[in-house]
């Protein structure tokens, strides 16, 4: 709570004084318990004295900034910039209030107000979960009592499955390409479904020819999803790509332009552009190219559980997304309950 201001005395017709102050906007009264003036006046120096000793109330502006110092250093740059827009927005709605003043009435007004501004829903609630668990930071932080988040519902979103390439879309996307080292990160990410700031970021030292996978791990420049390390097996597809490169001329990234690290805006930039090159569908994404990876594993009767580890994803739950494509498999699964269709069931003589 800030620190109130404005105090002053008023006396009720039951004989009692109150002290009358304002409070985050909100005008508020508390008992003296004081009969006399001169008692009255001393409690309200002390109530006075009370809130002036109390910590001042952290602002929704200086926590954000608090925060996002805190998240660069914790957490990877693609969760920094989600985190980043969703609070620059949410003040854009609330203002630069008292931390404590957020209300559901907050929360809700921002989620009009980013629909209004046409993003989509899947966007909105990306951007509603990241709030939540920044203000469960504020939580531990004890700069409020509670989060306002618990009961606030998401977006409804409609049941899309992933967008991804079809093997001839694949195809085509590649014959349109003519910058080898954009045709080099495009193949390798269908090979393998590493994320692009983890291609981008992959050193020779975390490839291991000999055994024939990489370990996706954060660096002093990079951090992975969660932190998190993690083993990918190599395909022979996959194998053979990075053994024909040299590493004593592309430095200690395996995958650069002209010796030169990529910078990820140009990577989506230029993937885009081939996608309209191609003429296929637009809301086709450097991240598509993950899909697909698990979209044609999935295809090829490949187990959800398999494409989590393959993935990293932290459960089957977030791989289900892909569970469509896989009926093949669910009519297997349920011809393995056999009963004899005997006509005598159905009332047939």
């Amino acid at each position: 709570m800030s620190a109130p201001s404005k105090f002053s005395l008023f006396k009720r017709s039951n004989g009692f004084y109150y002290v009358l102050f304002e409070d985050q906007g909100c005008q508020r009264w508390k008992s003296t318990r004081c009969r006399l003036k001169a008692d009255a006046l001393k409690a309200l120096t002390k109530l006075e004295q009370l809130f002036k000793a109390q910590p001042k109330a952290a602002s929704l502006e200086q926590f954000s900034k608090d925060f996002l110092d805190h998240a660069k250093v914790n957490y990877a740059k693609g969760t920094v910039d989600i985190a980043t827009i969703a609070l620059r927005h949410l003040k854009a709605v609330v203002g630069d209030i008292p931390l404590s003043a957020l209300t559901h009435q907050h929360l809700d007004r921002f989620k009009t107000k980013r629909l209004t501004d046409g993003v989509s829903p899947v966007t909105i609630n990306v951007e509603l979960r990241a709030l939540r668990t920044i203000l469960n930071f504020a939580l531990r932080w004890k700069l409020i009592d509670s989060n306002p988040f618990p009961g606030l519902r998401l977006m409804a979103v409609p049941d899309i499955p992933p967008l991804y390439l079809s093997k001839e879309g694949f195809h085509k996307l590649i014959s349109v390409i003519d910058e080898n080292w954009l045709k080099e990160v495009v193949v390798f990410a269908v090979l393998t479904g590493l994320r692009r700031g983890e291609i981008l970021n992959l050193q020779w030292l975390e490839v291991d020819l000999n055994q024939r996978v990489i370990y996706v791990q954060s660096s002093g420049t990079f951090r992975t999803k969660k932190g998190k390390r993690r083993t990918v097996p190599l395909s022979d597809a996959a194998y053979h790509l990075l053994a024909s490169k040299d590493p004593q001329t592309n430095g200690k990234f395996v995958f650069t332009k002209e010796g030169e690290k990529i910078v990820e805006s140009w990577l989506s930039h230029r993937f885009k552009f081939f996608v309209r090159q191609a003429k296929l569908p637009e809301g086709l994404h450097f991240h598509s190219l993950r899909h697909t990876f698990a979209s044609w594993l999935v295809q090829d009767g490949v187990s959800l559980y398999a494409v989590q580890k393959l993935l990293g994803h932290s459960s089957v739950t977030v791989t289900e997304i892909y569970s469509h494509l896989q009926p093949e498999q669910l009519h297997d699964t349920v011809n393995r309950i056999q009963v004899s269709l005997n006509p005598e069931y159905f009332g047939v003589n």
